[in-house]
């Protein structure tokens, strides 16, 4: 049994190999245009957070109406649901029940 010969043992060497998938080599090609990228393109947060402190407070401002006071009536039923349910639990609640006669 023979060993392969070198002209088939790996990547073809020469004017054959073209390069590897990815780096393929090639003749030099003519008409092509090559771009670059912008340093600005670079940073696409390049000043945001400069902006923001600027103009943040005053998108923030315009808002506050469609979501400050929803929020705000949202808390406050919140807040008296929560006291007027640990009131109920507690002695002084079970005992006004009792005045009143809605206990269970």
């Amino acid at each position: 049994m023979r060993t392969s010969g070198v002209q088939y043992g790996g990547m073809p060497t020469g004017k054959t190999y073209m390069g590897w998938w990815g780096a393929i080599g090639s003749p030099k090609q003519r008409g092509i245009t090559q771009y670059g990228v912008s340093a600005f393109t670079q940073r696409p947060f390049a000043g945001a957070l400069q902006g923001y402190i600027f103009n943040g407070y005053k998108r923030l401002a315009k808002q506050l109406p469609y979501s400050g006071i929803p929020f705000a009536l949202g808390y406050g039923i919140y807040y008296w649901a929560t006291t007027k349910h640990e009131f109920l639990n507690s002695k002084a609640g079970h005992i006004e029940a009792l005045e009143k006669g809605t206990a269970e």
